[in-house]
């Protein structure tokens, strides 16, 4: 079954410490690519939370956002501390200030607001495993909606491509029928063309008779038409399985495909052969298209 790389799922969940959002969106990409954006409280669970990703897909640039609205009834995430040293550090420099200019005035806490660094904000370790499960029950249910849309779309391009298929292998079955009548035909011209140029000629005439049969055995197109129709039926099988990331596999196949499709066009100079390679190879390039967006 495939599974597209385009999807997007959204949770909420109300806990003890507050409301929390997760958002988990996707686009193509030829690798795995997982950028997290966290409230820098939280920005600690990065590198668990793209853990737990990667077991669930493998291809695709996803973005995971958290939202948090931390309502003060249960332990915070983090401390924030004063930093008492700068804070009398700075005291002590306006206090020499005011002397050094004889200015009277008060020292007060509304001079530190807007300073760097006053106060401290650092990791509370003790709560990492309450918000480690809050931030993993918000993931799941993301995730959920988030693969069910991938499967959804999955589905779609998979009777996209399945419909695609079927009308190469009816295209490819037409030209299987003309390949004997073709090759036949080919080699009757080259005959009669013989026998117009070397008339009589009955020693260099049986010569270039063997050199024409062994030239039409090499513009016989039986063998890619055999191998086309293998490679064909490995891509059916292949997505109707329940095999998981098969967009690559089913990219080199494709490639496979168009590489006998032009093996058979250049050897074929009949033109329903011809006509049938191109209508080929433009539905191969569609598909190839749709590949582009299966994980």
């Amino acid at each position: 079954m495939l599974k597209s790389m385009t999807a997007y799922g959204r949770a909420t969940l109300d806990s003890d410490a507050g409301h929390f959002a997760m958002e988990i969106q996707s686009v193509n990409r030829k690798f795995l690519e997982i950028n997290v954006l966290l409230p820098k409280e939280l920005s600690r669970f990065d590198i668990e939370i793209k853990k737990w990703l990667a077991h669930k897909v493998s291809r695709g640039q996803i973005t995971i956002k958290a939202f948090a609205t931390f309502n003060g009834k249960g332990n915070a995430p983090f401390h924030v501390r004063p930093n008492i040293v700068l804070a009398k550090k700075m005291k002590q420099a306006w206090d020499e200030i005011g002397e050094a200019l004889n200015i009277q005035g008060e020292f007060s806490l509304s001079m530190l607001a807007d300073k760097e660094d006053i106060l401290l904000f650092e990791e509370n370790d003790e709560e990492d495993d309450h918000y480690r499960q809050i931030l993993k029950a918000a993931f799941d249910k993301a995730l959920k909606d988030f693969m069910h849309m991938k499967i959804q779309e999955g589905s779609i391009l998979q009777a996209d491509i399945l419909s695609r298929l079927n009308q190469i292998y009816q295209w490819m079955e037409e030209i299987q029928t003309r390949t004997p009548f073709a090759t036949k035909k080919y080699y009757e011209k080259l005959v009669a063309r013989l026998d117009e140029l070397m008339a009589g000629h009955v020693e260099n005439e049986e010569r270039v008779l063997r050199e024409i049969a062994l030239f039409a055995e090499k513009i016989d197109i039986t063998e890619e038409i055999t191998r086309f129709f293998c490679h064909l039926t490995r891509v059916k099988e292949i997505i109707e399985s329940e095999q998981e990331a098969i967009g690559k596999t089913l990219e080199f196949i494709l490639q496979e495909l168009g590489r006998e499709a032009n093996t058979i066009g250049s050897k074929s100079s009949d033109l329903p052969i011809a006509n049938g390679i191109i209508n080929i190879k433009s539905e191969l390039e569609k598909i190839r298209e749709q590949i582009q967006n299966v994980e």
